[in-house]
């Protein structure tokens, strides 16, 4: 059987750890450092979902304001975003219902949940009060920790399970095989973006 190829996208204010979240479940590495995305970045992992070879292609985007034009560029060819807040700084809680305003004016039915990462550390978002407010919106929530690896699979093998879920044959082969896959863009519609360097933080 063919490939399929998914494009997810890893959003959310910056410091979060979802740079750390990637290099955990792609690499199996963890840095105490704190390190800044420019623009946009992308690792490819290939796993199994309902006995079928998925390739991820996962993007992390940068938080800060100066590259959310980017960022929205992005939004109209994923299939899937996760959208991640650190448990211990409330504000990047509150700023998810911000980052899912940006997302909907794509007006793309793609695939959303939310992420909690950073359970290791005192945390002052409750579960609870993620559960409640993934609710409201009609999503799915985890909990992770980049530095333990808890829950760090689960996200992004829910969120590949949850694009293809109720998806036909037909549909997968369509939507996910026939069209092109490449590592520089998203799509042959992107403008292309190329990795760039991490530097750290100072």
């Amino acid at each position: 059987m063919s490939q399929i190829n998914l494009k997810v996208l890893l959003v959310g204010d910056s410091s979060v750890g979802k740079t750390t979240l990637l290099l955990k479940y792609v690499e199996g590495k963890f840095s105490d450092s704190h390190i800044t995305t420019i623009g946009v970045e992308y690792k490819d992992k290939l796993i199994k979902i309902n006995n079928r070879d998925v390739n991820l292609q996962i993007w992390d985007t940068s938080g800060q304001e100066r590259y959310r034009s980017i960022t929205k560029n992005f939004y109209r060819n994923a299939d899937g975003i996760l959208f991640v807040f650190d448990v211990t700084k409330e504000e990047t809680f509150n700023h998810i219902k911000d980052w899912l305003i940006s997302s909907d004016e794509c007006d793309k039915d793609f695939k959303k949940i939310i992420v909690g990462n950073k359970i290791d550390l005192e945390r002052v978002i409750s579960k609870e009060k993620m559960e409640h407010f993934a609710k409201s919106k009609n999503m799915d929530c985890y909990e992770t920790s980049a530095k333990t690896g808890d829950g760090v699979d689960k996200i992004f093998e829910s969120i590949a399970e949850l694009i293809l879920k109720d998806k036909s044959e037909e549909q997968i082969r369509e939507e996910f095989i026939v069209r092109p896959h490449s590592n520089s863009t998203l799509s042959k519609d992107s403008q292309p973006v190329e990795p760039t360097k991490k530097k750290k933080c100072c």
